[in-house]
């Protein structure tokens, strides 16, 4: 039911469990698929409803992932892409919530990231 957001969001959260499963089993294409089609439904429920901050923060998660994928492949402009993309929400999200401890991590988490991938 493409119209039903709460399924929606969990068939995009099994597209995660299918690339975590992948990407365990050393299947890097087959992982980034699943990313990809888990980031495609989060990126319709986070256009459809701009305010909810849950499919904000779904969205980024996405980017975390895909961005991880990249590193793995050894594509460093595509992950710095990813990781660039998940920052910018997860920024816009700490300043409507300063005091969201898991959301300050996150973004800290991306800080990380791309301060790893600087030159």
């Amino acid at each position: 039911d493409p119209g039903n957001a709460g399924w929606q969001r969990d068939l995009s959260v099994s597209f995660d469990r299918v690339g975590d499963v992948k990407k365990d089993q050393g299947d890097l294409a087959a992982a980034l698929k699943a990313y990809q089609d888990s980031l495609a439904i989060r990126e319709k429920l986070a256009k459809a409803d701009p305010g909810n901050a849950g499919w904000q923060a779904d969205l980024s998660v996405s980017h975390s992932r895909l961005g991880l994928i990249y590193l793995a492949q050894k594509d460093n402009a595509k992950a710095r892409e990813a990781f660039n993309a998940g920052h910018a929400i997860m920024a816009k999200l700490v300043a409507l919530s300063p005091d969201n401890a898991v959301w300050k991590n996150d973004l800290a988490w991306f800080d990380g990231q791309l301060d790893a991938l600087k030159p």
